[in-house]
């Protein structure tokens, strides 16, 4: 391998450098090293965007608030191209033009943003686009600017630099503008188009439907290297020759299961470079745009981060902040090769950070990535509530009356989620059907307003309807958190309340354990253990005969319910304290009135019986729907005991909650007995759990 000469960074290089080889498009031109070595940042830094010897990105200001600069390699100028104090958002530079989004005049509440234009070389600056509007990522190869307007299907818009004229370029989304040609997204069938602007001629490059779709791309003029996705978290690479006609997409890899996945991908002008995950190693990929052949490249030293590819170049810098290249052309490799690299964080323009949205600077897989929004209804909902519905229906949002006191503007936005491994709080994969749906709303719920989102009919998801649930995004921890998932009341829709603004998505938790397989209750585990209200005992096993306690079945009741933990500064039972693990959960069953107690303790760690269980459950129904049984009522009930020869072993205190529980059918006894004094089985208490669900209509 030939290593070309070192260059010292006067600061730390951070891999957000390598957003030119996404967001600018224009990889057709050389970028030099000493263009790299000037991009060297602090983390403060972000939004890169390279062109020639022009760079801009985004940087905080002294008050916090960031603003658009740009540096020209030959001259060494810094220039701070904007001072407001509005928001900006994705900068990109082609040629002597930078562009960006900008809030300017708008209301933070506002989703509207603008466009604006620096001329690099005169220090002009201007408004471009004519109308107000949801618009964002904008690209420009210094004859013209393209950006989107995130409504509906997205409406692309392009403006001439040289005449001022704006053109509406039709449907589409996340256009990426390379000399005189968009490629876009299809906002209908996943796929991908080309728009000729000298002609005007739009065709399809890539067609999909159902749950396949391009997740995102990168595009240099010639070529297009695409990463391709299923519903079932499948993907593949695919390279295609935007210039012969005649030319098929072709699998640079096989579609593999999901794994950890990695943003970078670079495309040059003879080379292109991807990362993905190799049975369990980050894998450095190479690809010959004229051959189309594929080969590995060692893996960088520890510590490297990958920048991208300049002419057939892939750069990288090292721990010591000097960056060398990798000689593409020759097919050379660095030596010494050590662990794998750290991911590049190359966005792409599937997954452009929104305006408004704080972009990934981070380049490993555990760090936020940004979501972008596609298909979206936006309305001003009232005090009287009102319906968002994207897709066909495909997404629905229903907002009760009261939910908003004032005026309040939501959006239901379809969303791409660039995360390299879906996990929930615990570290258990999760398997994503379909789209991500983004809720903005300006002002705070004040009841819940409920999600209806449909999932692909497909067996993986059909054969698993009652296992899949809405999860909620936590930015900050990079994880997502079951929050609901009612399947029986819509045919092919999950549904859950949800209480704030947030990305949400259906998903599957599948877990089985090594001692259920052929149980009688091992559906009912399952379906339990998806939805997060059952775990096992070690990981692997479930333990079905053990003996359930009853502040371990209180934890569970309060779970499948979701009451929210309560933890009040006075202990309601005198034996569970503020320190016990079962605190939260005794005290949210207590406030809804399922657990009563007596004479102010609890015997938490007593076995519970199943008597004892009945009358949790009943209560539980009864906290739920309001409804009490009439004398009548409890006189039929009553007369369903009769048949069981220990009816009269039943306490007292436990009699009318028994018949309520044997009347729906939520236990049943053995044979001729009830066996009301007896424990309860962690299976036992699962199968009564999932009946209990469907009562109260939540599976």
């Amino acid at each position: 391998m030939r290593l070309e000469r070192e260059i010292k960074l006067s600061r730390p290089l951070v891999a957000a450098v390598a957003v030119v080889c996404m967001l600018g498009g224009l990889l057709s031109g050389e970028l030099s090293l000493k263009q790299v070595s000037a991009a060297g940042t602090d983390p403060g830094r972000t939004d890169y965007s390279v062109s020639g010897d022009r760079i801009v990105w985004l940087e905080a200001d002294a008050g916090g608030v960031r603003q658009v600069y740009s540096l020209n390699q030959s001259s060494g100028a810094d220039t701070v191209l904007t001072t407001s104090s509005s928001a900006k958002d994705a900068p990109s530079v082609g040629g002597n033009i930078a562009v960006w989004a900008d809030k300017g005049t708008e209301q933070e509440s506002s989703l509207n943003w603008d466009i604006y234009s620096a001329n690099l070389a005169t220090g002009t600056r201007i408004k471009l686009n004519k109308q107000s509007g949801q618009y964002g990522n904008p690209t420009t190869d210094g004859v013209g600017v393209v950006w989107y307007e995130r409504k509906n299907y997205g409406s692309m818009i392009y403006h001439d630099l040289a005449t001022g004229v704006e053109a509406d370029l039709g449907e589409g989304r996340f256009p990426v503008l390379a000399g005189g040609e968009v490629v876009y997204k299809n906002a209908r069938d996943g796929g991908l188009s080309l728009l000729d602007l000298s002609s005007g001629v739009t065709r399809a490059l890539v067609s999909l439907g159902g749950a396949n779709y391009v997740d995102w791309f990168v595009f240099n003029g010639s070529h297009v290297l695409f990463k391709q996705k299923n519903g079932a978290s499948e993907s593949k690479y695919v390279l295609l020759n935007i210039k012969d006609l005649t030319a098929q997409p072709v699998d640079l890899t096989e579609m593999k299961p999901g794994g950890t996945e990695y943003a970078f991908m670079s495309i040059g002008g003879g080379q292109a470079v991807f990362q993905e995950d190799v049975n369990g190693v980050v894998t450095l990929k190479q690809v010959n745009l004229s051959t189309y052949a594929v080969h590995p490249l060692s893996a960088l030293e520890a510590g490297a981060k990958l920048i991208g590819i300049s002419g057939d170049k892939l750069l990288y810098s090292k721990k010591n902040d000097y960056i060398e290249s990798i000689n593409l052309q020759e097919g050379s490799t660095p030596p010494s090769p050590g662990t794998a690299p750290s991911p590049g964080s190359t966005p792409n323009p599937g997954s452009t950070p929104n305006p408004g949205t704080a972009p990934n600077p981070g380049s490993t897989p555990e760090v936020k990535i940004p979501i972008v929004t596609g298909a979206k209804d936006t309305q001003v909902i009232g005090s009287a509530g009102g319906i968002l519905s994207v897709l066909n229906g495909w997404a629905r949002l229903e907002i009760s009356a009261g939910t908003f006191k004032d005026n309040t503007t939501v959006s239901l936005a379809q969303a791409e989620l660039e995360t390299q491994a879906l996990l929930d709080a615990n570290g258990k994969k999760l398997l994503k059907a379909g789209s991500a749906w983004q809720i903005q709303a300006s002002s705070p719920f004040l009841i819940p307003a409920k999600l209806a989102v449909q999932y692909p009919k497909e067996e993986l998801w059909t054969t698993s309807r009652e296992k899949l649930g809405i999860y909620s995004y936590n930015p900050a921890k990079g994880n997502w958190t079951y929050i609901g998932g009612v399947t029986a009341a819509e045919n092919g829709f999950v549904q859950a309340k949800i209480t704030a603004s947030g990305l949400y998505a259906v998903m599957l938790r599948d877990i089985d354990f090594t001692d259920l397989s052929g149980h009688w209750a091992q559906q009912q585990v399952e379906v339990l253990a998806a939805r997060g209200i059952v775990n096992g005992m070690n990981g692997t096993n479930y333990a079905p005969k053990g003996i359930l306690t009853r502040a371990e079945f209180t934890k569970l009741l309060a779970t499948a319910l979701q009451l929210q933990p309560v933890q009040p500064g006075t202990a309601t039972f005198r034996d569970v304290p503020v320190a016990s693990w079962s605190y939260p959960y005794v005290e949210a069953a207590a406030k809804a009135g399922i657990v009563t107690g007596e004479a102010g303790l609890f015997h938490g760690n007593d076995p519970l019986t199943r008597e004892q269980m009945m009358v949790m459950l009943m209560r539980a129904i009864d906290s739920n729907t309001g409804n009490k049984a009439s004398a009548a009522d409890a006189v039929k009930r009553e007369a369903g005991l009769s048949g069981f020869k220990d009816k009269d072993s039943i306490s007292a205190w436990a009699r009318e909650s028994v018949a309520a529980a044997v009347e729906k059918k939520l236990v049943q006894g053995s044979g001729e007995f009830l066996k009301p004094k007896d424990s309860s089985t962690r299976a036992e208490a699962a199968v009564i759990m999932y009946k209990l669900l469907a009562e109260l209509k939540l599976l």
